[in-house]
């Protein structure tokens, strides 16, 4: 009886998988004949590719140069099927500009993806942000007090004090004979000139607890970022995480997010010291204070 029992019990789970495995294959199958069949439209020339995966196989190690060698082929504006999901890439200057400039409040959006969702706050900061009012206020923010010409003006000793410490590192490096990594220096440094400008305070200091987490996080960050992940071009199997690198975002964030927390928290009790001479998250958190107000 327990030998019946336990047969029909794996039967049953034996079931359940193959007719899950079968719903998502007949979903997929479906959906593929349906747009196969539907009106075609126009659309540049391309590889066709394969059912499913489309023309992932044909990016390779370096997808850079295997769009530049298609692009020989099928001309400076291109489609691509990668995965399920249609891409259009314009590789010359004339189709940049076309892309970029004329057209471009049609092409202004990006698509979601994983790293958008999980790590950038369900794509609501200034890269991922859809165009529309929360955009256009976060540009004028960061233009008034970032990028735009009176601000750069603004924080011009801010970048020189910077420099000087990078040339003082490598100063110290040649001392003891050491080799100089320089794109970490530079990186370090930009980081540091931002950091100032954005908390009035240097993000990648030489020693410190808080330094040494910041730093990590931001090599997680920008390595999870960087990573290939199928779900971003096969949506209907992103669920799934095959690769776990949606749960590795969603870890790295929580830590991430708790550390900006602290660090606002830290800038906000140190305000009356920036007197006269605000940084960008001060003019942000007054803007937000004056509209609570309103």
């Amino acid at each position: 009886m327990g030998a019946l029992l336990a047969s029909s019990t794996s039967l049953s789970l034996r079931d359940v998988i193959a007719g899950i495995v079968l719903f998502l294959v007949t979903r997929l199958f479906l959906s593929y004949l349906l747009r196969a069949v539907s009106g075609r439209r126009p659309l540049p020339p391309g590889p066709k590719g394969w059912p499913f995966i489309g023309c992932l196989p044909l990016l390779g190690r370096m997808p850079h140069v295997s769009l530049f060698e298609l692009a020989k082929v099928y001309g400076p504006v291109m489609y691509l099927k990668l995965g399920t999901s249609a891409m259009v890439v314009a590789s010359s200057p004339a189709a940049a500009k076309a892309f970029l400039k004329t057209l471009d409040t049609t092409f202004t959006n990006r698509p979601p993806n994983a790293g958008a969702t999980h790590m950038a706050y369900n794509a609501e900061d200034l890269v991922f942000a859809d165009y529309g009012p929360r955009w256009k206020l976060l540009r004028k923010l960061s233009n008034l007090h970032m990028l735009g010409g009176k601000a750069l003006d603004d924080w011009a000793a801010v970048r020189r004090a910077e420099m000087v410490h990078m040339f003082r590192t490598v100063q110290d490096h040649a001392r003891r004979g050491e080799a100089v990594d320089v794109p970490e220096l530079l990186s370090y440094g930009i980081a540091n000139m931002m950091g100032m400008v954005m908390l009035s305070k240097r993000v990648f200091e030489s020693g410190g607890s808080e330094s040494s987490e910041f730093k990590v996080m931001v090599v997680e960050l920008m390595t999870l970022a960087g990573l290939f992940n199928v779900g971003d071009f096969i949506p209907s199997i992103a669920w799934m995480d095959l690769q776990g690198i949606e749960g590795a975002m969603k870890r790295v964030h929580l830590k991430w997010d708790a550390l900006i927390r602290r660090m606002i928290e830290e800038h906000e009790a140190t305000r009356e010291e920036r007197k006269g001479k605000p940084d960008m998250l001060d003019a942000v958190m007054q803007y937000r204070t004056d509209n609570e107000v309103k």
